[in-house]
């Protein structure tokens, strides 16, 4: 007994000591490579063209069935939702069976049968195929599209749209697409409620017959079912499937921004930034980098222990996770991105993180570690893939429609296993363009906005474009909170107040106003004359010589200088005619629409737009007017002009400004006030 004890003692002490030998500061040593007998599908083809790949399974009394048909890029233009539609009412009963009957057939069958507009889907125990196949080529091939049901879709996409009209998610997703792409691409387009609006059943029933066809089609089936069986009952329902050919549309070029730039949306109410960097990729399946560049994205953004995610969440906690792609486009280019949400208050941080973690995948090389963590984690997942049949024949899918080697997925673990860290400096470089990306955020103005415009990338601040909620371009939004219960009126009121109150200003009959500005041509004088019965004239002089001359009067204007006179018509003389009221904020206190608050200069002011061509700022303290902004047409070109109003002074009870800054030949001028004139000094010859 006790040599058996000493023997087992022995034993234990050298397991003991090889287990205290190993040095657990290194990583262990991969083994050999493992082979991967992927097999091939079963395969053929019909004469409409669907191809169809078999797997056998016999493991479970069960068969799935997945349709792809392969379709190009689909352009929906004003009609964008036809797709989305015409897909939402595939599978509510046929023309040869009702809704109600083909659910319950399904139901009682214990079967999963859904069909789109991409194809369909189906899941059945194998002693049903015949039948549920059967139920799939019918809801597949005989749809009924009925007004009824169009109408229901249409409703509930138009009311998803509405509840997604302030959730900053919501826009982040249809925005980016479309500054990245173009709303005229099939990647960028996105539905609106008018174009689903525009979408008449004629227009459903001509989208499925054009692009509902088999000449590019796959149809895979796997499961315990070989290929002769198979063919048998694919011949019996598919076979007077017609063949046609789908409208190919031509493609916009799609190109990177010439210089890195922030592509901002204003959202008010949004609690957190959708963050996102974006730059096409030309990247195929079928390059050379196409391995190295897998590796390069999952160790800058594609895992948790991703460079990105753990700046961004783990080192400096300012999301709960970041992560980023890099497409493989086959019609068209795709794109590299990294996505993710931020406090507001981090917006600007998180940006100069992102381009940092970025800066060091391009410029330093990944670690021992960090490389073969990446590679276990595509080998990990490739292998785990593999054990599941129907992936066999999806791959076989990718090799047709990507143009890849036959032996594309043989080979995939040995060309993970050849990437360098070389490879994936090299490839960053060529597919991470940080001289020309896109960061497009989506988030509250108020919060980011100034922090953005002070931001530094490389040493250099970043131009920054605003775009609505439909990605059109748009101005820059107000970063400054305006109070609870403000309106126009309230805003006009206060104005009326500043500069004297209601009763004064309702006893100025007239004014007049003379100021002066220095000007290498020579002294420049203003002279600017109003009644309270809409008269207006406005005179600028330079050395005693007449260079512009605005007059309105009894509904009509005309304007004149060195150039001659004209009269003015349309938009010029509504402009004029809005000038000749003496107080607009005392006569028309309902007018205007209050859209938003400025600085102007280093004050606050309320925004008022009083037309697509003017807009009137009031400061939030004093109440008193700051500026108003003209847009002006000429020449077939749209230019905005500011005046600007400082330095006010008490004359017969009303405040007016001594200091007035006009924009005039691409330069302020600066006119000083010396003469204020009320109820006097002006004459009705003055307006003729």
């Amino acid at each position: 007994m006790k040599k058996h004890i000493n023997i087992l003692m022995a034993v234990l002490f050298i397991g003991t000591s090889a287990i205290a030998q190993i040095d657990r500061s290194k990583i262990p040593t991969s083994g050999p490579t493992p082979e991967i007998n992927l097999g091939e599908p079963d395969s053929f083809e019909l004469d409409n063209g669907l191809q169809v790949l078999v797997v056998t399974d016999r493991k479970l009394p069960t068969i799935s069935m997945s349709l792809d048909l392969n379709n190009p890029p689909i352009v929906e233009g004003d009609k964008a939702g036809v797709q989305s539609l015409t897909g939402s009412i595939m599978g509510k009963g046929t023309t040869k069976t009702p809704k109600e009957k083909f659910n319950e057939e399904v139901d009682y069958l214990g079967a999963v049968i859904s069909v789109s507009t991409g194809g369909g889907y189906v899941s059945t125990l194998s002693k049903y195929t015949d039948k549920v196949m059967g139920l799939f080529a019918e809801a597949a091939l005989n749809p009924n599209f009925t007004q009824e049901e169009l109408d229901t879709e249409k409703s509930q996409l138009i009311e998803g749209i509405k509840s997604g009209e302030n959730s900053a998610a919501a826009i982040a997703g249809k925005v980016r697409s479309a500054l990245v792409y173009g709303k005229d691409h099939a990647a960028g387009e996105f539905s609106t409620e008018e174009t689903i609006n525009n979408v008449t059943l004629a227009d459903v029933k001509k989208f499925y017959n054009d692009y509902f066809v088999p000449n590019n089609a796959y149809l895979l089936i796997s499961g315990d079912i070989d290929k002769k069986e198979a063919k048998k009952l694919v011949e019996k329902y598919f076979k007077d499937w017609k063949a046609k050919e789908a409208p190919k549309p031509n493609l916009p070029e799609v190109t990177d921004v010439a210089t890195t730039e922030i592509d901002f949306v204003d959202v008010p109410n949004a609690v957190q930034t959708e963050l996102a960097v974006y730059n096409t990729s030309e990247l195929k399946m079928s390059d050379d980098d196409y391995h190295a560049a897998l590796v390069a994205n999952y160790i800058f953004g594609g895992g948790f222990g991703s460079y990105l995610n753990m700046n961004l969440r783990e080192k400096n906690g300012y999301t709960y996770g970041a992560g980023s792609g890099l497409g493989a486009g086959r019609d068209y280019k795709s794109t590299f991105r990294a996505t993710t949400k931020v406090r507001n208050e981090v917006t600007d941080s998180a940006i100069v993180e992102t381009f940092k973690e970025l800066d060091r995948i391009k410029t330093t090389y990944v670690s021992d570690e960090d490389l073969a963590n990446a590679k276990a984690k595509f080998l990990g997942n490739f292998i785990m893939q593999s054990e599941d049949k129907s992936v066999v024949a999806n791959r076989a899918i990718t090799i047709r429609t990507n143009d890849l080697d036959e032996d594309f997925y043989k080979d995939f673990i040995a060309n993970i296993n050849a990437v360098t860290k070389e490879d994936v400096k090299r490839v960053a470089n060529k597919y991470f363009k940080t001289d020309n990306m896109r960061v497009v955020l989506v988030g509250k103005a108020s919060d980011v906005l100034e922090n953005l415009e002070k931001m530094k990338i490389n040493g250099k601040t970043l131009p920054i474009k605003f775009y609505d909620k439909e990605a059109n371009p748009t101005s820059r939004p107000s970063t400054i909170s305006i109070p609870a219960g403000t309106t126009v009126n309230t805003v006009f009121a206060d104005y009326i107040k500043a500069i004297g109150g209601r009763d004064n200003v309702a006893a100025v009959k007239s004014t007049a106003l003379i100021g002066s500005s220095s000007s290498p041509m020579g002294e420049i004088v203003l002279n600017v004359k109003k009644t309270n019965d809409n008269k207006f004239s406005q005179t600028i002089t330079v050395g005693g010589n007449i260079v512009s001359k605005q007059v309105y009067a009894n509904g009509k204007g005309r304007v004149g200088g060195m150039q001659g006179n004209a009269e003015l018509e349309g938009e010029q003389l509504a402009a004029v005619a809005d000038e000749a009221v003496l107080f607009p904020e005392y006569t028309f206190p309902d007018k205007g629409e209050l859209v938003g608050a400025e600085k102007i200069g280093d004050r606050n002011a309320y925004v008022i737009k009083w037309s697509d061509t003017k807009k009137t700022f009031y400061d939030m303290d004093s109440g008193l007017l700051l500026g108003q902004e003209n847009t002006i047409k000429a020449q077939g070109q749209e230019f905005k002009t500011m005046i600007k109003y400082d330095n006010y002074k008490e004359v017969k009870g009303v405040k007016y400004p001594m200091t007035i800054i006009q924009q005039m030949a691409g330069r302020d001028m600066r006119f000083d006030i010396n003469t204020v004139r009320v109820n006097e000094g002006v004459v009705d010859a003055d307006f003729e």
